[in-house]
């Protein structure tokens, strides 16, 4: 008989002679009122597969049992017995109302006996043989059943009324109730019931002794009704597939053991119930990892991909829940050779020096993790599973540092947020592994590194070649690339340092990435001064644009690759970042308030670098440029919100910070507009509002009724903080 392969009810019996509920299980209970849920739930989906569309079918994930001795062929089911109740009453009640119950009793009895019975009680194997031979009239003139079909039997007179007090008779009765109520009488079902070219209902079986699986786990879970785990199912199946491997002992044994363990380290600490069902969980959420990373290697066409293979990637990414052995089977997935790494892996992940390793892991089987923390894992798997590792090279602990140091870099600076790209890494990364002996020698030889951002794989090659040609580098690029901003993004400081085709300078290098690690320090980045924004714009307009005349200061964050490659990362490669460099010496802070106090700019970036609380108005960091150069500083994220014009919200912090000795009792406010009304500052003179605005290159006043000329004390305030645009 096949081993975890698909049978019907059918094809079932034509491997065994019967099927025998043994006497430690518990009687039929699908068919009590308590199960009726259950019971209807399972009908409606055998209904569906058996009426519905063709080529639909129902899988019922796996049966277990035993036989009970060398030569017999009397399957002793150990799990899975309400089902197959459920789809003998089925067959039998079909073929009764399809007038077919000469084949139902050449199929399902020999000897006149049942060959699916009941060893629990003697009535329920009595009810079961007598059941299979019985002869039911159908209701007349084709009609439905005027009553329930169990008030039909039991007035039959081969029923005994002393079957009525068995509770897996009553619980027949009930079902087979369900069943008429359901069905209704049917027509051409039966050759679709019996269907072994394409079963409409399926099921996986396994013979536990064959798998070496003791049945005390089945006879315990049974004994106080508790169904097989989605694990155990899956666990049963997967060792079933290497069943034939050399090393399939060692791996069964591991699965229930030393890997096991694995799992339990990092189950949540609660009650036992529930950090078993965790465990269960996490180990079943890694082998679909694992799954998925098999099927990025073997997906070929990457963007052009079918959608049905896209679909099957993001269901494994995505899976917390039990995904059915049926559906894996036809994706080609756990074949041996992906079953083997699987076990090479937790072989690794197993052993006590792996704490880092077992940190990504956790990461990759948690509920938020991302893509980037699924390739992460997949940069261990492919380590472990690499021919350096396995053929036990010297020297290689200082080599899987350098694979971390590589890997981390490239990812760090990789924008992986969709399937295809992740795929496309993750095939980058077990190309990269073939290498992972000596991976700066390969890499110095290198044009390219397939899978990551084209700017970072060639600054990795070129780091690379410097090692080689010289390897104490290594500590200076290691210690620069360990920035929480920079994550390995120093080619830059290479730049600096030396063009690529000159010498490196090594003291220049230091110097660079010393002062750089000073000014993109977290606490200048996000300086309630703006410190590093206006000491830039001292050197030069340095804004980033972002489309529509948007453009932006850059933002502090630098949690993800696109927040800083949208952001410094756009800037520091530039000659004014390598000047402003040049000019930071001892404490950062310090060097850049000098620039900021010694700027000599003329333009609209004067204000700024002036009034670091024009920057605090631009919640997002951006501006937008109009005609004339006109600036209006943005709120949010668009000009159709609440926003300033950059000159005039200027002159109003001017006049907060200084009009209290210059002009006493000046009263003012600024009124920001979301809509194409100027906005501007607003002054109290004589009990008279006057709106000032700046526009079109020069400044202007006017009330109600107009333009009116600039208050004298005004001008004179204006002109001597620098505000010297022409005024009208």
């Amino acid at each position: 008989m096949s081993q975890a392969h698909q049978h019907s009810f059918a094809t079932l019996f034509s491997a065994i002679d019967a099927i025998e509920i043994p006497i430690i299980q518990r009687d039929y209970a699908q068919g009590r009122k308590q199960s009726a849920d259950v019971l209807d739930a399972f009908l409606v989906s055998l209904r569906s597969a058996l009426l519905g569309e063709s080529g639909q079918s129902l899988d019922l994930d796996f049966i277990y049992g035993t036989f009970d001795d060398d030569g017999g062929k009397v399957l002793s089911l150990l799990d899975g017995q309400q089902r197959l109740t459920t789809l003998f009453l089925l067959h039998w009640y079909v073929a009764m109302c399809e007038g077919q119950l000469e084949d139902f009793r050449a199929r399902w009895t020999k000897r006149g006996r049942s060959r699916f019975t009941y060893a629990t009680r003697p009535s329920s194997l009595e009810f079961f043989d007598t059941l299979a031979n019985a002869v039911v009239d159908l209701p007349s003139g084709g009609s439905e059943w005027s009553g329930k079909l169990s008030a039909v039997l039991i007035d039959s007179n081969w029923f005994f009324l002393s079957w009525r007090s068995d509770p897996t008779v009553k619980a027949c009765m009930t079902t087979l109730d369900a069943i008429a109520s359901r069905f209704g009488i049917t027509k051409g079902v039966y050759p679709r019931l019996i269907d072994e070219e394409r079963p409409p209902v399926t099921f996986h079986f396994l013979d536990l002794e064959r798998f070496g699986l003791t049945d005390d786990l089945y006879i315990k879970m049974n004994a106080r009704g508790k169904p097989l785990t989605p694990f155990e199912n899956f666990k049963a199946w997967l060792v079933g597939r290497v069943t034939n491997e050399p090393w399939s002992k060692d791996f069964d044994l591991a699965l229930d053991q030393k890997w096991m363990d694995l799992f339990w380290r990092l189950a949540p600490k609660q009650n036992s119930a529930a950090v078993a069902s965790a465990v269960d969980d996490l180990y079943l959420r890694f082998m679909y990892v694992m799954a998925f990373f098999d099927a990025c290697i073997r997906l070929e066409r990457g963007y052009s991909a079918p959608r049905a293979v896209v679909d099957w990637l993001q269901k494994l990414r995505q899976a917390r829940g039990y995904i059915p052995l049926r559906e894996l089977e036809a994706q080609g997935a756990f074949a041996v050779s992906a079953v083997r790494v699987i076990s090479i892996v937790l072989e690794h992940l197993s052993r006590p020096n792996s704490p880092a390793d077992i940190k990504t892991l956790e990461r990759a089987l948690a509920p938020t993790s991302d893509y980037a923390d699924l390739v992460r894992l997949f940069s261990v798997v492919a380590w472990a599973n690499s021919d350096a590792v396995k053929s036990d090279r010297p020297n290689l602990e200082a080599e899987r540092a350098r694979w971390d140091r590589v890997i981390s870099n490239l990812l760090a600076n990789h924008r992986i947020d969709e399937v295809y790209t992740a795929s496309t890494t993750i095939r980058g990364v077990q190309a990269l592994a073939s290498q992972a002996g000596d991976l700066y020698y390969a890499l110095s030889k290198a044009d390219a590194i397939p899978g990551f951002g084209m700017e970072q794989a060639k600054e990795e090659i070129r780091k690379a070649r410097l090692i080689v040609e010289d390897p104490t580098r290594e500590s200076l690029f290691t210690e620069a690339e360990s920035h929480p901003y920079l994550q390995g993004r120093i080619g830059f400081l290479l730049d600096f340092s030396g063009a690529p085709e000159e010498p490196l300078d090594r003291d220049a290098f230091v110097r660079y990435a010393q002062r750089a690690r000073a000014v993109l320090d977290e606490g200048i980045r996000a300086s309630a001064e703006h410190l590093l924004e206006r000491a830039m714009l001292s050197i030069e307009d340095y804004l980033i644009e972002r489309g529509a005349s948007k453009f932006s200061f850059c933002n502090a964050d630098g949690g993800t690759y696109r927040e800083r490659s949208e952001n410094w990362f756009r800037v520091v490669g530039r000659p004014s970042f390598r000047s402003l460099l040049d000019r930071v010496d001892g404490d950062a802070r310090s060097s850049l308030r000098v620039l900021i106090g010694a700027a000599t700019c003329t333009d609209w970036r004067r204000y700024v670098i002036a009034e670091p609380h024009l920057i605090d108005y631009c919640k997002e960091r951006l501006v937008h440029r109009g005609a004339s150069d006109d600036i209006y500083l943005v709120s949010r994220k668009r000009l159709s919100g609440y926003h300033a014009e950059l000159r005039s919200y200027a002159l109003y912090w001017a006049l907060q910070t200084r009009s209290k000795d210059v002009l006493p009792g000046l009263r003012y406010r600024y009124e920001e507009t979301y809509d194409e009304t100027l906005p501007g500052l607003i002054v109290q003179i004589d009990a008279q509002d006057l709106r000032v605005t700046y526009g079109s290159g020069s400044w202007s006043c006017s009330n109600p009724s107009g333009q009116v000329p600039f208050p004298v004390t005004l001008v004179g305030f204006m002109d001597s903080y620098g505000f010297t645009e022409p005024k009208t």
